[in-house]
């Protein structure tokens, strides 16, 4: 248990035989910078893309890559500070909370998709499907955010953290559970409109990128859920591979896939394919006008 830890200073020099600390090991230096210049990268090029196209909706996915900075530049102080109980509470605060952030962009982009390819497609309208994934999502941030309250509270007054892990844990595998079922409206929106996903290339872009971008939060959900349950001192928490593996990448991965296939840059296309479109079909009476002339 992480309350049963010995009191060290923050910054004394890391021994594991005296006091593993609150992570169980000492933070990697190298992991830490690698990963928060990925973070940083994603938030600039969501920027850019955003100022560039003017989709501000995308602004979820800026928020979630920052939430995922603060939580990598604990890690990295963490590293000079091993026993900083600030740091780790830090870290674990920002980690937990900015996927929700990436979760609602995922939400939006397959919204944006739906209106692009028409109502039928969703068996929901979308005004309403959308509406229901954010209250999920703000009932599994609320959750997690008041878990992680109580949890450090607990931890720094010595206390038992188990009452603010469950409720972490209740808030993680909700949203865990939400990803799910968001998963199955993108294979129904798939599976009816995969003709016109097909015939427009942005909007198959922002589909597949979708799909990538949900396997991948799934896949972290799945660890979270696993990990916290197992508590502050399990398998899990306490060997940093995995939280790099089955946290931290699939957040780069689920979250960079969108800086490549922008959703605002991909609308823009399709906005102006469809606009080419619509200024031929008006122009070929013309057309035919004039090539029936040049025909007598």
């Amino acid at each position: 248990m992480a309350d049963a830890l010995p009191d060290t200073p923050s910054c004394a020099a890391y021994d594991p035989t005296l006091n593993p600390g609150s992570y169980g090991y000492r933070p990697s230096l190298a992991w830490g910078l690698v990963f928060t210049i990925l973070f940083v990268l994603i938030a600039a090029g969501q920027l850019f893309h955003m100022i560039r196209t003017r989709a501000f909706w995308t602004f979820f996915f800026i928020m979630g890559a920052l939430f995922e900075i603060i939580g990598w530049v604990g890690r990295l102080a963490s590293y000079w500070c091993p026993y900083s109980r600030d740091c780790f509470l830090m870290q674990t605060a920002s980690l937990i909370t900015g996927p929700g952030w990436a979760q609602a962009g995922i939400y939006l982009t397959l919204w944006v998709v739906i209106r692009s390819v028409g109502r039928h497609v969703s068996p929901f309208p979308p005004k309403t499907y959308l509406a229901i994934c954010f209250c999920i999502d703000l009932v599994c941030l609320s959750l997690q955010a008041v878990g992680g309250g109580l949890a450090g509270a607990a931890y720094s007054n010595g206390t038992s953290t188990q009452p603010g892990t469950t409720t972490m844990v209740v808030g993680i595998i909700a949203q865990l559970t939400a990803a799910v079922l968001f998963s199955i409206l993108v294979g129904f929106v798939i599976y009816r409109g995969g003709s016109a996903l097909r015939s427009n290339r942005p909007l198959f872009y922002m589909t597949a990128a979708t799909v990538f971008a949900t396997m991948m939060m799934i896949m972290r959900n799945v660890y979270r859920s696993i990990e916290l349950t197992e508590g502050w001192r399990g398998y899990l928490i306490t060997h940093e591979k995995y939280v790099l593996a089955l946290d931290a990448l699939p957040m780069v991965l689920a979250m960079g896939i969108y800086v490549i296939f922008n959703p605002g840059a991909q609308f823009e296309k399709t906005a102006t394919a469809e606009q080419q479109q619509e200024l031929a079909e008006r122009d070929q009476p013309q057309k035919n006008a004039v090539q029936r002339y040049l025909n007598l």
